[in-house]
């Protein structure tokens, strides 16, 4: 389930406006936002950030308060003597920002850079990981108990040990 982000709107239709108009308003260059891909599995969420140009120094990521937040820029190189005709692409700085539920744990953040994509993983935590529970019944000794799935509320299933 995704949660509605009006800012993701807003940015959207910027971007769009951006576009309608050449790329640039107002005589300045394009706005740089990088596009991003979420993906949620077992494990936890992966974020993948297209940042063409831009080098993994420039990159700061920062977790706290159930927020993520991705900065970073990309920088215009100017040479004398040359003179631009057109400059289509986004330049300067950029930052992202996401609320992660508290399912998932903002201390394990893991981030790699390669070929221009930037993937973050944000593991579950362990308090959200699928786990069995085990239940004694009257008839059954402690040393054969019954599992059932705590997700998926499954029947129960007879143990060996």
């Amino acid at each position: 389930m995704m949660r509605f982000d009006p800012f993701r709107e807003i940015e959207e239709l910027t971007q769009r406006m951006d576009r309608a108009f050449g790329g640039a308003m107002n005589g300045q260059a394009a706005r740089l936002a990088p596009p991003i891909d979420i993906h949620e599995d077992e494990q936890g969420l992966e974020l993948t950030l297209d940042l063409p140009g831009v080098q993994p120094g420039d990159i700061q990521i920062e977790a706290e308060n159930n927020t993520l937040t991705v900065q970073g820029q990309r920088r215009y190189d100017r040479k004398e003597g040359r003179t631009a005709h057109r400059v289509e692409r986004a330049y300067g700085t950029f930052v992202r920002t996401f609320s992660v539920p508290a399912k998932y744990d903002l201390t394990k953040v893991e981030a790699s850079f390669d070929h221009g994509t930037l993937t973050v993983h944000v593991p579950r935590s362990e308090a959200a990981q699928k786990r069995s529970i085990q239940i004694r019944t009257g008839g059954q000794p402690l040393s054969a108990p019954k599992t059932v799935d705590a997700e998926q509320g499954s029947q129960p299933e007879q143990t060996q040990e």
